[in-house]
């Protein structure tokens, strides 16, 4: 049986930018960019807004993890067939499991419908082309990065188990956080177990192909596919 150990580590530097990214991702940057629309003349729509969330987010994802994700493209690169193969197994596998999830969801709750997914139509609805580009181009680069590249990949050398928990915990609640104001806390779980498919499906992926192009990949294709139904 192969050693599901990853092969492609994050250098200690990466690890100590990562967490910060991480932090200033979930904490910071969406408030403070919030902040500033307020202050302008002529504040910015949410699409723009968002799409310049997505910029910034994908811009410091490179700064800090350019070298790691280049030695990931080189392991991508020696094994092609293997990313593909995977990412099209992970796609088949995400694709069940949210069917099953969904219609468990809906049987607890008929009217049930995900926010973050009506907050994206609405933007789709002012700016179709800058939400298609930020969230099938920009958005999977840096989530996988920060969620199976640094968080999966940092846990997995010691709790494969603790690595598909919290990576998908936090890539779920990175899709909720904003709406905690919004929306009842039964609606907002209830999105979040809707995110447990893509969070267990990805990491496994990545683990499997040992590159996190795998599931960037994947996300692409889940974005492009779902942004798709907004026309």
């Amino acid at each position: 049986m192969r050693d599901m150990k990853l092969s492609i580590s994050m250098t200690d530097d990466e690890l100590r930018f990562g967490w910060l990214l991480l932090a200033l991702q979930i904490l910071v940057l969406p408030t403070l960019l919030v902040l500033i629309n307020g202050l302008l003349a002529v504040p910015l729509s949410n699409a723009v807004l968002n799409f310049l969330l997505f910029v910034l987010e994908f811009c410091l994802t490179l700064a800090v993890f350019h070298r790691f994700l280049l030695r990931s493209a080189k392991r991508a690169a020696e094994a092609p067939f293997r990313c593909l193969r995977f990412a099209g197994i992970g796609l088949i596998f995400y694709y069940l499991g949210s069917f099953l999830c969904t219609g468990l969801i809906r049987a607890v709750s008929p009217g049930f419908l995900n926010v973050n997914d009506l907050s994206i139509l609405s933007m789709a609805q002012e700016n179709y082309a800058l939400i298609v580009f930020g969230t099938v181009i920009l958005v999977p680069v840096a989530e996988e990065t920060l969620y199976r590249g640094l968080i999966f990949g940092s846990l997995q050398k010691k709790s494969r188990a603790a690595a598909y928990v919290l990576s998908t915990l936090f890539f779920g609640l990175i899709h909720v956080a904003g709406y905690w104001d919004t929306a009842s806390p039964v609606t907002l779980l209830l999105c979040l177990l809707q995110y447990v498919p893509a969070g267990l499906c990805l990491a496994w992926a990545y683990e499997k192909a040992d590159t996190i192009w795998t599931p960037i990949l994947m996300h692409m294709a889940i974005n492009q596919f779902s942004i798709s139904l907004m026309r």
